[in-house]
Protein backbone atom coordinates (compact mmCIF):
# COMPACT_ATOMS: atom_id res chain seq x y z
CA UNK A 1 0.00 0.00 0.00
CA UNK A 2 1.08 3.31 -0.42
CA UNK A 3 0.13 7.06 -0.44
CA UNK A 4 -0.49 10.18 -1.75
CA UNK A 5 -1.81 13.83 -1.09
CA UNK A 6 -3.94 15.56 -2.89
CA UNK A 7 -2.43 19.40 -4.09
CA UNK A 8 -4.80 21.02 -1.10
CA UNK A 9 -4.12 18.56 1.80
CA UNK A 10 -0.42 19.10 1.08
CA UNK A 11 -1.05 22.73 0.81
CA UNK A 12 -2.39 22.67 4.44
CA UNK A 13 0.32 20.61 6.09
CA UNK A 14 2.56 22.93 4.88
CA UNK A 15 0.67 25.92 5.78
CA UNK A 16 -0.16 24.32 9.34
CA UNK A 17 3.68 23.80 9.48
CA UNK A 18 4.98 27.04 9.09
CA UNK A 19 2.06 28.51 11.36
CA UNK A 20 3.63 26.35 14.10
CA UNK A 21 7.01 26.99 13.22
CA UNK A 22 6.08 30.89 13.76
CA UNK A 23 4.44 29.96 17.05
CA UNK A 24 7.59 28.17 18.85
CA UNK A 25 10.60 27.12 16.24
CA UNK A 26 10.72 23.77 15.89
CA UNK A 27 6.91 22.86 16.72
CA UNK A 28 5.73 23.11 12.88
CA UNK A 29 8.59 20.55 12.19
CA UNK A 30 6.95 18.09 15.23
CA UNK A 31 3.70 18.71 13.39
CA UNK A 32 4.41 17.38 10.08
CA UNK A 33 6.66 14.68 11.92
CA UNK A 34 3.40 13.73 13.96
CA UNK A 35 1.35 13.76 10.73
CA UNK A 36 3.82 11.20 8.95
CA UNK A 37 3.22 8.57 11.64
CA UNK A 38 -0.56 8.97 11.12
CA UNK A 39 0.09 8.58 7.66
CA UNK A 40 2.12 5.67 8.05
CA UNK A 41 -0.19 4.22 10.67
CA UNK A 42 -3.47 4.63 8.01
CA UNK A 43 -1.03 3.25 5.00
CA UNK A 44 -0.40 -0.04 7.34
CA UNK A 45 -4.17 -0.59 8.41
CA UNK A 46 -5.94 1.73 6.15
CA UNK A 47 -9.86 0.74 6.97
CA UNK A 48 -9.07 0.11 10.99
CA UNK A 49 -10.10 4.64 11.00
CA UNK A 50 -13.79 5.10 11.42
CA UNK A 51 -15.95 6.06 8.23
CA UNK A 52 -17.20 9.52 8.60
CA UNK A 53 -19.27 9.45 5.03
CA UNK A 54 -19.49 7.01 2.37
CA UNK A 55 -16.21 5.60 1.84
CA UNK A 56 -14.42 8.52 3.28
CA UNK A 57 -12.24 7.47 6.52
CA UNK A 58 -11.08 9.76 9.43
CA UNK A 59 -7.71 9.68 11.76
CA UNK A 60 -7.18 11.74 14.76
CA UNK A 61 -3.82 13.09 14.91
CA UNK A 62 -2.48 11.95 18.85
CA UNK A 63 -0.59 15.64 19.63
CA UNK A 64 -2.45 18.45 17.43
CA UNK A 65 -6.04 19.13 16.80
CA UNK A 66 -6.18 18.07 13.37
CA UNK A 67 -7.73 14.95 11.49
CA UNK A 68 -6.66 13.19 8.18
CA UNK A 69 -9.26 12.37 5.86
CA UNK A 70 -8.73 9.56 3.27
CA UNK A 71 -10.00 7.14 1.01
CA UNK A 72 -8.53 3.87 -0.20
CA UNK A 73 -8.46 3.29 -3.65
CA UNK A 74 -6.58 0.32 -5.38
CA UNK A 75 -3.88 0.20 -3.39
CA UNK A 76 -3.17 3.62 -2.32
CA UNK A 77 -4.55 5.88 0.55
CA UNK A 78 -5.12 9.46 -0.89
CA UNK A 79 -5.19 11.73 2.09
CA UNK A 80 -7.54 14.80 0.62
CA UNK A 81 -7.32 16.68 3.82
CA UNK A 82 -5.31 17.64 6.49
CA UNK A 83 -8.09 19.64 8.86
CA UNK A 84 -7.88 21.26 11.65
CA UNK A 85 -10.98 20.22 13.77
CA UNK A 86 -12.01 22.93 14.65
CA UNK A 87 -12.88 24.61 10.89
CA UNK A 88 -16.20 24.38 9.12
CA UNK A 89 -16.42 20.12 8.62
CA UNK A 90 -17.47 20.13 5.41
CA UNK A 91 -14.80 22.58 3.43
CA UNK A 92 -13.00 19.91 2.05
CA UNK A 93 -15.48 17.59 0.12
CA UNK A 94 -15.40 19.45 -2.78
CA UNK A 95 -11.95 18.46 -3.26
CA UNK A 96 -12.87 14.90 -4.82
CA UNK A 97 -15.22 15.98 -7.77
Amino acid sequence: MTHRYADAALAELIAAGLYYNRQVPGLGDEFVDEIEVGVQRVVAAPYTWRIIEEDVRRYLVQRFPYGLYYTVEADVVIIWAVKHLHRDPDYWQERRG
